[in-house]
């Protein structure tokens, strides 16, 4: 997986703020992620932002401004994604460009804004043979899936989806799309240090349709306090939460819980994850008995 970084620098001695809505266009919308990669619609921190197309969810693309910069402007957009948002890319450096007198350095090396803007099709071709190129690297067995950070949250590309965009590249594209437009809680743990070393835990609300992984894990990122290295964990639980009692009801091993989900209709998500349907208070109860 690749990426186009992209610096703006204004030129000038009377160099101006950059509007949000320069940035966005018309068809972009944004937010900033939360610390599982989830992100959270129509919020940024404080330096950074998502943006995203909401009729053609992709992958997103990283921002690095804030209202008061004046001096430059930091993109990323990750490749494979879908050509919606790679011409939604290049449209937001154009607006840029048409704003702010400036100078334009792409992976590091300078350009002009015609030459970037004239590779636009030579960088859709790429954008499709990188997604073939992962797909060949997956079924030829060099990884077993691949996690592709997107707009919404995580996705998995494994076995099933190599075979089917090998065969036909364009269903990547909607994959994306229907996948994060989907109303559902995309499952990721919260870490706690206890007596029995770090413990992640998944919360299960009731009545509420989720997205869980086929085997829990740290999302990227995530650092132990202890070591200042990437964190490690071995334990896994789900806590099952009820809204009507306004209570945790009870607490399972995450191995033990998927096994007695079995019962239940799942739904194949991606490579590493499921989705079910929101369960009952009562259907919960009985995963604790």
């Amino acid at each position: 997986m690749m990426s186009i970084d992209v610096v703006i620098t204004q030129k000038g001695l009377f160099k101006k703020t950059l509007p949000l809505q320069v940035i966005l266009g018309s068809d972009l919308s944004y937010g900033s992620y939360d610390f599982g990669f989830r992100l959270n619609v129509g919020q940024r921190d404080e330096f950074e932002l998502i943006a995203y197309l909401p009729n053609q969810i992709g992958r997103g693309f990283s921002v690095i401004w804030n209202p008061k910069e004046k001096h430059r402007i930091v993109l990323r957009a990750l490749t494979p994604t879908c050509e919606e948002e790679l011409r939604a890319f290049y449209g937001c450096i154009k607006r840029i460009s048409e704003y702010w007198k400036c100078d334009l350095e792409v992976d590091g090396v300078p350009t002009t804004f015609s030459q970037f803007q004239a590779g636009l099709e030579d960088m859709i071709a790429f954008n499709e043979k990188a997604l073939i190129n992962m797909c060949q690297a997956i079924l030829a067995g060099e990884h077993p899936s691949l996690t592709l950070f997107s707009a919404m949250w995580p996705m998995e590309l494994g076995k099933q989806e190599a075979e089917q965009f090998l065969s036909n590249p364009k269903d990547f594209h909607q994959w994306l799309h229907d996948r994060q437009s989907l109303d559902v809680y995309y499952a990721a743990p919260m870490f706690y240090d206890t007596e029995d070393g770090i413990v992640g835990i998944y919360v299960l609300t009731e009545d509420c349709d989720s997205v869980f992984p086929n085997t829990p894990s740290v999302p990227f990122g995530i650092m132990d306090p202890h070591t200042n290295k990437a964190l490690t964990c071995e334990q896994y639980r789900i806590s099952l939460v009820s809204t009507t009692q306004n209570e945790v009801i009870g607490q399972l091993d995450y191995e033990e819980w998927l096994e007695r989900m079995r019962s239940h209709p799942l739904e194949y998500y991606d490579g590493g994850h499921f989705r079910f349907a929101g369960l009952s208070l009562s259907k919960m109860q009985a995963l604790l008995e």
